[in-house]
């Protein structure tokens, strides 16, 4: 995230889910295409409709954080996510973040996101499984992803855009890390801005750029 992102993320003390029909992928939360061909070829016309709509119309129900899951950094996810400049990465574990939405009035899902070929029909059963799944072509990503299903309409919401959900950054911020193209300055300015919130987590330079001796 830019640094407007990362300093707003620690001044509301929320995290921003994003609801799925206003992602760029426009395949989120939908059947695949071979799924879409057998629902139509085994069920009539209308009951074939209306399945098919009730996924789509689920995304405006869901909202995501999405999160990319290894130890190691990824050059790609970089350059996709980190335009512009005061870029920054924050790290966590399933286990904190865990901890940090417990006391969520929402139930709040983690799920390791499945990627798939939109050539399959595997079976979609649920909006929630739908979810959790996207196509071959983002399979880079290695994303897991939060999961809010709007239920009770006391969600906490911005019209059009997405929820938050309230954290505690320190129990959720395991390390910050600046981008590979940010320059010295933008480490210090980090470290200066995690310490006015009280945070005590290490700052580290991506040295993913950096040349060997």
């Amino acid at each position: 995230m830019d640094l407007a992102r990362f300093v707003e993320m620690l001044e509301s003390r929320t995290l921003w889910f994003v609801r799925t029909d206003q992602l760029e992928d426009p395949l989120e939360g939908a059947h695949t295409d071979a799924e879409v061909a057998s629902i139509r070829k085994n069920l009539v016309k209308s009951r074939a409709k209306a399945l098919i709509d009730i996924f789509r119309s689920a995304r405006s129900g869901l909202y995501v954080n999405c999160w990319r899951s290894g130890s190691a950094e990824s050059l790609a996810m970089w350059d996709l996510y980190g335009e512009g400049s005061g870029i920054v990465a924050i790290k966590s574990t399933v286990g904190h973040i865990r901890e940090a939405a417990a006391a969520y009035e929402e139930p709040v899902y983690i799920s390791k996101v499945k990627y798939i070929d939109w050539n399959e029909a595997p079976g979609l059963d649920n909006v929630l499984v739908a979810s959790s799944r996207k196509d071959l072509s983002y399979q880079h990503e290695s994303e897991v992803r939060l999961i809010i299903c709007e239920r009770s309409g006391r969600l906490d919401t911005e019209p059009s855009l997405g929820i938050r959900l309230p954290i505690d950054p320190g129990q959720l911020i395991t390390e910050v890390i600046v981008g590979p193209r940010e320059q010295k300055w933008v480490v210090r300015l980090v470290e200066q801005i995690m310490k006015r919130y009280g945070l005590p987590q290490q700052v580290v330079a991506s040295n993913r750029l950096t040349p060997r001796p």
